[in-house]
């Protein structure tokens, strides 16, 4: 799994437009599709798919299609599930993402009256107006092709972005989205981790993704599991490795890798610490038993 925008910095189909840490303006090129990419978003992100089309699975089973000329709006958080589909040979977007320090800038000196939030949606689609496209062009001519890279043009880039989409977007859709990013859904915790576990993230991820600050994520999980997160993820990490070591044959990269840890070494210790034995040592021993 990818954790966005990080990854795309050094990805060879991505160019940085503009870019100060996490915030950013990304353009993505395809000549080839990319299938079943599974990411996680850290940041706020609008997308403006320039060319092809995207398919996004998440989490709650939603499946979320975008065609060129379409525009994503989608909160940081999100699990899904990517499939990047060129037609005649090509995709691109452009992606902005950005965090709460400008959705509160954008807020602070925006009229964006509050209502009906039972009908908040998980994400916003919708067609890019024209100013939206024109946006893109200018963009994309004035930054990209001059090699204009100062940081100060950031925040005003994506807030104009924000104030074109409030002026834009039909039927208060924008600002209904926007209320959103402030009241996180609250989801099972208990269907929740045994989905997600196994994925590289921190209590503070897995709070903020159940809807929750991190002091009641740990109140909640406790009640539902009668132990601490870390105790629990650790256990079924571990037991999920083991389970995963006698079913196949795999490096102890990629079996770390996929029970959600990003250190190796500290994998390997873990696993000797709870088992006795060493990720190799069993994968060994199960080779050994085959063999017989």
């Amino acid at each position: 799994m990818i954790i966005i925008p990080q990854r795309l910095f050094s990805d060879p189909q991505v160019q940085v437009i503009l870019r100060d840490g996490n915030v950013c303006i990304l353009q993505k090129k395809l000549t080839e599709p990319i299938r079943e990419r599974e990411g996680y978003i850290s940041n706020h992100v609008i997308s403006l798919l320039l060319a092809g089309e995207q398919h996004l699975r998440t989490f709650d089973d939603e499946t979320i299609r975008v065609q060129a000329g379409e525009i994503l709006f989608i909160p940081r958080g999100l699990y899904y599930i990517s499939d990047l589909l060129p037609e005649a040979g090509a995709f691109g977007s452009l992606l902005f993402y950005f965090d709460d320090r400008i959705i509160q800038e954008f807020l602070s000196v925006s009229r964006v009256d509050e209502f009906n939030r039972d009908r908040i949606p998980t994400h916003l689609k919708c067609k890019a107006p024209p100013a939206i496209s024109l946006f893109a062009r200018s963009l994309l001519g004035i930054y990209q092709q001059n090699g204009i890279r100062q940081k100060q043009f950031l925040d005003l880039k994506i807030l104009e972005l924000l104030h074109l989409l409030n002026g834009q977007v039909p039927s208060r859709q924008f600002a209904d989205f926007l209320f959103r990013l402030t009241l996180p859904k609250k989801r099972n915790i208990r269907h929740f981790m045994q989905q997600n576990f196994d994925k590289p993230l921190k209590i503070e991820d897995y709070a903020y993704l159940t809807g929750r600050s991190p002091s009641s994520f740990r109140r909640d999980f406790k009640q539902f599991f009668a132990t601490t997160p870390q105790k629990w993820i650790k256990q079924k990490r571990l037991e999920k490795a083991r389970s995963l070591l006698e079913e196949q044959s795999s490096s102890v990269a990629d079996l770390a890798f996929a029970v959600g840890y990003e250190n190796v070494s500290y994998f390997i210790k873990e696993f000797k610490d709870a088992f006795g034995i060493s990720p190799k040592q069993l994968q060994l021993s199960q080779e050994e038993k085959k063999e017989k």
